[in-house]
């Protein structure tokens, strides 16, 4: 009895304590943020407001697909007693499909998306990888290890951002290929053979924990912990970037730098 009492003092003191702590600092960090942010006038567009839905989507269904994913897949871990107990799995398991559903419909939908609006088909084009992103991340190491003092210049998307989108592209539509063999798994194994969902399984689970690891290690960088944007880049919230720092970073980017949109019909002199 006594060690419960212990228990649940030290709970509820953590979760007082800890609660006040990022309160503080969340209070602390918008602030400045804030502050920050409006001092770094004139800003252009980077992000269109159809993007920045899409992104929002894929980033909530993503995060509640990680934290669901991996509490079905360690039923007693802190992560799922934080879901529920007793039937808090069959719970899971519908958040999880739901999820996955809307990632699905996400990824079918930026397909269209980049296939029949001029937007769209314009960020592909610019996402395309190409020769140049391969001495880029040779210059660029060489640069920031001292050992060149010329510093590769990029256009709209660097080759980090180029190769963080065809891994997105990859992963989406292998965990959603995996996880719908996983879901249909008495259909899979009546039309294939059992193994196949044994390798699915497999598959999404390590594809799951690379995903995730990729997001954290590679995607925070670019958008939180860069000295560059730290503390954060707001382009995914209101689209927009200081142009003092596009102009740094994407300087090959005359299109979006001139303010054009090179669908545009030509000026008449």
């Amino acid at each position: 009895m006594a060690v419960r009492w212990v228990r649940w003092f030290y709970l509820a003191l953590i979760f007082a304590v800890i609660g006040a702590m990022f309160l503080h600092n969340a209070i602390l960090w918008r602030a400045k943020a804030v502050a920050r942010r409006a001092a770094q006038n004139p800003f252009m567009l980077r992000m269109t407001v159809n993007q920045r839905w899409q992104h929002l989507v894929l980033l909530s269904s993503f995060i509640v697909l990680v934290i669901t994913g991996f509490a079905l897949k360690f039923p007693n871990s802190w992560i799922a007693e934080l879901l529920g107990n007793g039937n808090g799995e069959k719970l899971r398991g519908l958040i999880h499909r739901i999820a996955g559903v809307v990632l699905i419909g996400a990824g079918i939908y930026h397909v269209f998306y980049v296939a029949i609006t001029r937007e769209g088909r314009r960020l592909l084009r610019d996402f395309a990888p190409g020769p140049k992103d391969a001495f880029d991340v040779w210059g660029t190491m060489l640069y920031y290890l001292g050992l060149s003092k010329v510093k590769p210049q990029y256009g709209r998307f660097t080759y980090a951002e180029k190769a963080e989108y065809w891994a997105l592209v990859w992963g989406t539509a292998l965990m959603a290929l995996t996880g719908v063999m996983m879901w249909a798994k008495v259909w899979v194994g009546d039309l294939l053979a059992r193994w196949w969902v044994d390798v699915a399984t497999a598959i999404h689970f390590y594809e799951a924990i690379l995903a995730t690891l990729a997001i954290l290690v590679w995607h925070f960088y670019q958008v939180i912990f860069d000295p560059d944007v730290y503390p954060i880049n707001m382009a995914w919230w209101d689209g927009k970037m200081p142009v003092e720092n596009y102009r740094h970073e994407h300087a090959l980017d005359e299109e979006n730098l001139s303010g054009k949109d090179p669908a545009d019909p030509p000026a008449e002199r």
